[in-house]
């Protein structure tokens, strides 16, 4: 009886909640890969949109029609573009699975940790910079929080200690044994992704950059390790609920109002950065008929993150007046400004465009996805990798959006492709210093 009841108190949330069970159940009994675009962006959405429903925040209100419009026609359409590949890869006899990992021989090892020591050194730039802001690591400052708001005092320095998820991930992706063949390489790098991640929680603790670097490693495991299954991704969550609440105590992040707050409105605060995207969501593109929250960017604000570091976006911003990322002008509650991607859309190009971009990334990752069907790099591994976190994530934040994300996806496709081109000699290979015979004799005289 009491299951009967809360079925028909949150139906909404027991639905998503249905749609979220059988993206594990495929993955579990149906031997599916859970990592796959649509899998991965169907269970994103749909279990963080039934949390958000279970409305233990007063904010959380029933999604207008609109909203179900654009958030339905999204999945449909990502979906639908993961379809039309994969349909395509069959009439073609391609393979649709993900190959195993096979040694890669062929691939400049030492240049790629040559190259992953070079953006730890970024890193470690932006560590310098806070000892020499603060004094100290922030991790061991009174009140961590003070230092991490949206008026930042570090310069340009968040550049360099934001980006420690981006040696994490060159040096991950050289520390598997059925992927890189050279164990001492394999060694240095597994020591240093633990390096790095201490060093950055330590420097600057920052939920973002460690789901960004622990998530890479789950991703990159499941296809260069082992599969993952489900019973781990559920029990991920709930250690990432936990951290969540954890590392904001750390950070003496809730100070004022929440000084002394008890402990179930602590624990509510997860649900909050879930649900927040939505509500959000749901208040701006439902604006009062006499005036919009924000006003249309006609698609240029689409590429601010392209530019951000050139200057033009926030020049762009300031001059039309738009949001800064902080969504200053659609917050339902002041503090919790982030959003899901589709109101970013929706702001850049409209409805429609809400709709067809999702499109065109279906399309896009299930063709990346498709070159994990046969034996594949660290190059293609590790955009995969990286873009699958883009889209579980794409239910909080619009990632292309963010100049340093863009960086770091240049600076893994220059790495993976120059350790391709430049391959080491192979050892005790011959030098061919005579000629085989008489013909190929007469072939160099007569060139």
């Amino acid at each position: 009886m009491m299951m009967i009841s809360w079925i028909n108190d949150n139906p909404v949330s027991f639905v998503l909640f249905l749609a979220s069970f059988f993206c594990l159940f495929q993955a579990l009994f149906l031997k599916k890969d859970f990592f796959s675009p649509a899998n991965i962006y169907c269970f994103s959405q749909c279990i963080t949109l039934a949390v958000a429903y279970l409305k233990l925040d007063y904010a959380m209100t029933d999604f207008k029609l609109k909203t179900w419009l654009l958030w339905i026609g999204a999945m449909v359409s990502f979906c639908g573009g993961c379809l039309f590949v994969r349909l395509v890869a069959k009439q073609k006899a391609l393979p649709v699975g993900v190959h195993p990992p096979v040694l890669q021989y062929g691939y400049n090892w030492k240049l790629h940790i040559l190259f992953s020591f070079g953006a730890f050194l970024f890193f470690l730039v932006g560590v310098c910079g806070i000892l020499h802001t603060a004094g100290h690591l922030l991790v061991f400052d009174d009140s961590p929080g003070s230092w991490m708001t949206q008026d930042s005092k570090f310069g340009y320095f968040p550049l360099f200690y934001s980006s420690s998820p981006l040696a994490v991930f060159l040096f991950t992706v050289s520390s598997y044994s059925r992927f890189n063949p050279v164990k001492s390489l394999r060694v240095i790098s597994r020591i240093m992704v633990f390096l790095v991640i201490v060093l950055a929680f330590m420097a600057y603790p920052n939920r973002t950059s460690l789901f960004f670097s622990l998530g890479f490693i789950i991703i990159s495991f499941n296809f260069l390790s082992k599969r993952i299954s489900p019973g781990w991704i559920v029990l991920g969550i709930v250690l990432v609920t936990i951290s969540f609440v954890a590392i904001g105590s750390l950070r003496n992040q809730y100070t004022g109002t929440l000084k002394n707050a008890s402990t179930e409105y602590l624990m509510l605060l997860p649900y909050r950065y879930v649900a927040n995207n939505y509500w959000n969501l749901d208040y701006a593109v439902n604006a009062p008929t006499d005036r919009e929250y924000h006003s249309f960017t006609y698609g240029i604000d689409f590429f601010s993150g392209i530019f951000e570091y050139t200057g033009m976006s926030g020049a762009l911003k300031r001059s039309y007046r738009w949001d800064s990322p902080f969504q200053e002008s659609i917050q339902k509650i002041a503090g919790l400004n982030t959003v899901s991607y589709l109101w970013e859309l929706y702001k850049d190009f409209g409805a429609l465009g809400a709709i067809l971009i999702p499109l065109v990334c279906g399309i896009a990752l299930a063709l990346l996805y498709l070159q994990l069907g046969r034996p594949f790099g660290p190059r293609s591994v590790a955009l995969y990798s990286l873009l699958a976190y883009f889209v579980m994530w794409s239910f909080f934040s619009p990632s292309y959006k963010q100049g340093m994300y863009w960086f770091w996806l240049i600076a893994i496709y220059f790495v993976c492709t120059v350790c391709m081109k430049y391959l080491p000699l192979p050892a005790n290979s011959p030098i061919l210093d005579k000629v085989a015979d008489k013909e190929e004799c007469q072939e160099q005289i007569t060139a």
